[in-house]
């Protein structure tokens, strides 16, 4: 019985696993984070500005129509709720690096880089 509640364990905690990612990520001076500049499904992002400057967020489709743009403050954190198919775009228009604390959930199979 012990075994099975075991293998039920593992695989639950695999299984929410894939349906998350943490990271904390640097962007340059003058440059841009995109996530998910691809084909996929909804995800939504918990994202804590970690730099002393403000830093700028809005959303992308895949046919270059942007919206829910927002400044977001040092250490402000804000919920964003991507549509499919929909990138984030985490735009750092200062003279020193930016790093941001990114929480996301839903369809991770996201495209991820530099612009």
């Amino acid at each position: 019985m012990n075994q099975k509640i075991f293998i039920l364990f593992t695989l639950l905690v695999f299984f929410s696993a894939c349906r998350s990612l943490h990271s904390v990520t640097n962007i340059g001076a003058n440059d841009s984070f995109v996530l998910g500049n691809n084909r996929h499904g909804y995800f939504n992002v918990k994202l804590k500005n970690l730099s002393a400057h403000s830093i700028k967020v809005y959303q992308k489709t895949l046919t270059d129509s942007v919206h829910s743009f927002s400044v977001i403050k040092p250490k402000e954190t804000v919920h964003v709720y991507a549509d499919k198919n929909t990138a984030l775009i985490i735009e750092n228009k200062s003279e020193k690096q930016a790093s941001v604390k990114l929480d996301v959930r839903g369809d991770v199979n996201l495209s991820m880089g530099y612009k």
